[in-house]
C-alpha cells in the first residue's frame, strides 16, 4: 500500500481513523499531453503595466523526442518518463524505507502584515507526511532532506532514481561520480505541503539539475537569462540583489588544521515569484476533488491557473526586479506532475510553489555539453594567481566523452595546490 496519506481522506473527518500507512495521496498518476513548444497563454491580462497574467510555458516532450532533438540550454520537462504504477512504486520505496529518518521540517507561517515566522521541527520522515496535509498558503510545511540518498538501505531505490535522472543522457558520464564521496553532491528529498515555496535561487557548481516528481503537483517559474550582450546572467544576478551561499566545502589539512576548501556556492535572493494568492484559488482539496471528478479539466486548469501571474502573484519588489531584466517575458512556468522528469541548465534562476502535497527528489550531473561552466565555476572559487591553471581545465567546451575523470583528477588537484600555495 502507498504510504502517503491521501489529501481526500485526509481532509475528511470521518476518515481520520484509517492508518496514515493505509492512506495514498497519489494526486495523479497519467501524464498530461501538452504542447512541445513554449507558448503564451490565450486572454493576456496585466497586473502590473509589464507583465502579462499568463506567462510563457516550459515545453512538455518525451524522452524519445528529447533524444531525437537535446534542449540543453532552457528547462524542459520530460513526461512520462515513468509509468505510473512505477511511480507510485518508487513513493511507496521511498517512505517505506527511509520514512524512520529524522529530518528538519520548514513550518513558515506569515502574519496580518506580510511578515514570515519560519519555525523547525525535528521528526521523522513518514512524520513530516502528516504535517504536509495540514499546510496552506500562508501557513505551510516545507523540508529539503540530503544526505539520505544514497545511503546502505538505499541501494536498490537509488540506482532506480539514478537511471530514471540519466535516461536522457545515454551512454555518457556523469563527471560527478569521479568526485571524491565526501564532497560528492547528493541527492535530496524535498516534500512540500499546500502552500510551499522554495527559495528563489540558482543552482552552486552551475551543473544541470534534476527534478523527479513522485506525488503530486509541483509549479515552477524560471527567469529567462539574458543575451550576454544584454548583461547575461550577472544581470539577473544583480536585479534580484542576490548574495552567494557555499554549498560544498572540502575539509583540507593545514599545519595540522581542518581549513575548509569551498569548491561551490549557490546564488539567491531574498524576493519571492509566489508573494500573495488569489481569494479563489483552489485549495488543495478543491485540486484533488477536480482531479477526482474530471482529471483533464484537473491539468489544464492547474497548468492554466499556476502559470497566471494575478492569481500567484510576485513581490511588488520581485515584479520591479524582473521588469528590469526583461519586461516581456519575466519569468515562464513549469507544471510538473507526478512522473514528469524536469532538467534545470546553468544559469537558470527558479522558484517552486506547492498547490499541493509533493513528493520531489532534485538531483544533478555534469558531463561535457555543461562541464566546462563546472570546471570554471570551481575555478573562480579557488584560483591563486600562483598557481598556473592546466590547459585542460582552459576550454570553452569539451566534446569527447572519456575525458571526465581526467577534467575532475586536474580540476581538484589544482583547488588543492590553491588553496595551499
Amino acid at each position: 500500500a502507498c504510504l502517503v496519506s491521501c489529501w481526500l481522506v485526509a481532509c475528511c473527518p470521518r476518515c481520520h481513523h484509517i492508518p496514515h500507512q493505509q492512506q495514498s495521496i497519489m494526486m495523479s498518476s497519467r501524464i498530461y499531453y501538452a504542447i512541445l513548444c513554449c507558448i503564451w497563454m490565450d486572454g493576456l491580462a496585466t497586473t502590473d503595466a509589464f507583465m502579462a497574467s499568463r506567462q510563457a510555458a516550459v515545453p512538455r516532450i518525451t524522452l524519445e523526442e528529447f533524444l531525437a532533438a537535446p534542449i540543453r540550454d532552457k528547462p524542459i520537462i520530460i513526461r512520462d518518463i515513468v509509468s505510473p504504477e512505477d511511480i507510485e512504486s518508487l513513493a511507496d520505496d521511498l517512505l517505506s524505507t527511509l520514512g524512520k529518518e529524522q529530518i528538519q521540517m520548514q513550518h513558515k507561517i506569515k502574519d496580518d502584515d506580510g511578515k514570515t515566522i519560519t519555525e523547525i521541527y525535528d521528526l521523522c520522515l513518514f512524520e513530516s507526511v502528516e504535517y504536509m496535509m495540514d499546510s496552506e498558503h500562508d501557513d505551510s510545511f516545507f523540508a529539503f532532506v540530503e544526505g539520505l540518498l544514497p545511503s546502505s538501505t538505499t541501494t536498490k531505490l537509488h540506482k532506480q532514481l539514478t537511471d530514471i535522472r540519466e535516461a536522457p543522457y545515454p551512454q555518457q558520464e556523469d563527471w560527478f561520480d569521479y568526485f571524491p564521496e565526501n564532497i560528492r553532491p547528493s541527492d535530496a528529498i524535498i516534500l512540500a505541503g499546500e502552500g510551499a515555496v522554495s527559495t528563489l535561487h540558482r543552482d552552486p557548481f552551475e551543473w544541470t539539475g534534476t527534478s523527479l516528481c513522485l506525488e503530486g503537483v509541483k509549479i515552477w517559474r524560471f527567469i529567462p537569462t539574458p543575451a550576454t550582450a544584454d548583461g547575461g546572467v550577472a544581470k539577473v544576478d544583480k536585479e534580484l540583489q542576490s548574495y552567494r551561499l557555499d554549498s560544498i566545502a572540502w575539509e583540507q589539512e593545514e599545519n595540522q588544521q581542518s581549513v575548509p576548501l569551498v569548491l561551490s556556492a549557490g546564488w539567491q535572493s531574498d524576493m519571492t515569484l509566489y508573494d500573495s494568492i488569489d481569494e479563489d484559488f483552489p485549495t488543495a482539496f478543491e485540486w484533488a476533488s477536480m482531479e477526482e471528478e474530471n482529471n483533464t479539466v484537473f491539468r489544464n486548469e492547474i497548468i492554466s491557473q499556476g502559470s497566471d501571474s494575478s492569481r500567484l502573484r510576485p513581490s511588488s519588489v520581485a515584479s520591479d526586479a524582473l521588469k528590469s531584466i526583461d519586461d516581456t517575458t519575466p519569468f515562464v512556468t513549469a507544471t510538473q506532475f507526478a512522473g514528469d522528469l524536469l532538467l534545470i541548465p546553468a544559469h537558470c534562476w527558479h522558484q517552486t510553489y506547492a498547490p499541493v502535497p509533493s513528493i520531489a527528489v532534485a538531483s544533478q550531473r555534469c558531463g561535457i555539453s555543461d562541464g566546462a561552466k563546472v570546471v570554471q565555476h570551481v575555478i573562480d572559487l579557488t584560483k591563486n594567481d600562483r598557481i598556473k591553471v592546466p590547459d585542460i581545465l582552459q576550454r570553452r567546451e569539451y566534446k569527447e566523452e572519456g575525458i571526465g575523470k581526467q577534467v575532475v583528477t586536474e580540476l581538484l588537484g589544482f583547488a588543492i595546490d590553491s588553496n595551499t600555495a
